[in-house]
């Protein structure tokens, strides 16, 4: 794994490391793709969604005609790890808890025959951590069920071995739950070698739900 090779992670710019994916500080240009239900949803960096610097990425499910599972989702296509470990991290706070169905982050890599899925979704109002398995199922971290506080940035993470589709851990808020060996969803074929990552959200019922992220971070180095 590339943690075993030092620490090369020494420019200003750390975006250069050829171990690190996608660095994101939402200080520059919005480029991620985007689906939902439509209308008048928001995917934007904002001043408001700043956990550092002058702004983060925000995101808003439609106001006008706004009902439960309405749903948006954020993406971007980054390449594979030589290494084989991806690491995903991002700092995320719900604007409010109580539109919020659930937020998720995932990555779906593309080894070339196959592509995989792995998610670490938060339902704040039940409250449930859930990982998704190989069936496309869900299974909850009982560790990691607090409650959550509105416009309280805490981090996400997923680790996962490319080279045999398999989790290492995720974490939420503090917490760690080590899932070594068990396996990524098989979602189905593709040529493509590739990876994306994803925001999703879902609103609860007739009202939109909004949160906002900083700092994603995506590579090979698990200490950055």
């Amino acid at each position: 794994m590339r943690d075993n090779l030092g620490n090369p992670v020494w420019s200003g710019k750390p975006e250069f490391a050829r171990g690190v994916l996608a660095l994101d500080d939402c200080e520059g240009t919005f480029t991620y793709e985007n689906s939902g239900t439509g209308g008048d949803d928001v995917h934007e960096y904002a001043t408001a969604a700043a956990f550092t610097g002058l702004r983060g990425l925000r995101m808003k499910t439609r106001t006008t005609s706004a009902a439960a599972d309405d749903t948006l989702a954020c993406y971007k296509w980054i390449g594979m790890p030589e290494s084989g470990l991806i690491v995903i991290r991002a700092k995320i706070a719900l604007v409010a808890v109580a539109p919020v169905k659930s937020i998720g982050i995932d990555i779906r890599p593309n080894n070339g025959a196959r592509q995989y899925l792995a998610t670490l979704k938060s339902s704040p109002n039940t409250p449930k951590v859930e990982y998704r398995t190989t069936a496309g199922a869900f299974v909850e971290i009982a560790t990691m069920a607090y409650n959550s506080l509105a416009l309280a940035f805490i981090d996400y993470e997923i680790v996962i071995d490319c080279r045999t589709m398999t989790y290492l851990s995720v974490a939420w808020n503090g917490i760690r739950a080590d899932l070594k060996t068990i396996p990524l969803e098989n979602v189905g074929a593709v040529a493509a070698r590739q990876a994306a990552f994803g925001i999703d959200l879902y609103a609860i019922g007739a009202a939109p739900a909004e949160v906002y992220l900083d700092n994603i971070y995506i590579g090979e180095y698990l200490d950055i």
